[in-house]
């Protein structure tokens, strides 16, 4: 059965409901859950990136947010920590989130009209191993740290390259270690704005 997604108009009122594939081809306002997580320990302060699977519609094998998914109809932001469980294997009380905002964003080409408004978390967790994750084989590809503050400066384009580490999977779950010098060619990749939204987050995180 087709997703349905609560449909808005530009200024966030909710007007109806819509298919996902209605949402995508008409351009319709609806919304999504986006949770960054920071690793901090005494190795450096990382997040986590997830490659997304390859047979994705939209960016597949591009690395992404540690994850993201959309709200259903009925569904609230506080029900985005379900994609956490589904893609990551977490389980996490949404009051373990930080709230980082909320952001608008159009993303247009010829094969969809994506409108969305993004609900943006922070989870911070002390674990700096992605071992005790049991990410699903067939939503994603692989999952990798990267420094914050190398993050910080690719999106900033102070930098060409930086360097993550973790592991690529296959569709059976098995996982296989690998360092990778990655660049923005390799990343799902928004508007600088939405970067210093959650960069301003994690600094008042970090101080």
């Amino acid at each position: 059965m087709e997703e349905r997604f609560d449909a808005f108009d530009e200024a966030g009122n909710l007007i109806g409901i819509v298919t996902r594939q209605e949402a995508h081809r008409l351009g319709v306002w609806h919304r999504t859950f986006h949770c960054w997580v920071l690793h901090r320990s005494v190795d450096g302060d990382f997040l986590v990136l997830q490659r997304r699977h390859r047979s994705k519609d939209t960016y597949p094998n591009k690395l992404d947010i540690s994850c993201a998914g959309h709200l259903e109809a009925g569904e609230e932001p506080s029900d985005g920590v379900r994609e956490l469980e589904e893609e990551l294997g977490l389980t996490v009380p949404f009051e373990e989130l930080l709230e980082v905002g909320k952001y608008r964003n159009s993303d247009v080409n010829d094969a969809f009209i994506d409108n969305e408004f993004f609900h943006i978390y922070l989870l911070v967790s002390g674990n700096a191993s992605l071992a005790d994750y049991r990410p699903a084989a067939m939503e994603l590809s692989g999952l990798y740290l990267i420094g914050v503050q190398d993050m910080m400066e690719l999106c900033r384009r102070e930098r060409d390259e930086a360097v993550v580490h973790g592991y690529e999977m296959d569709d059976d779950g098995g996982k296989k270690e690998r360092s990778l010098g990655i660049g923005r060619k390799d990343m799902k990749l928004f508007d600088i704005s939405y970067y210093e939204l959650l960069f301003a987050r994690l600094q008042s995180v970090l101080e």
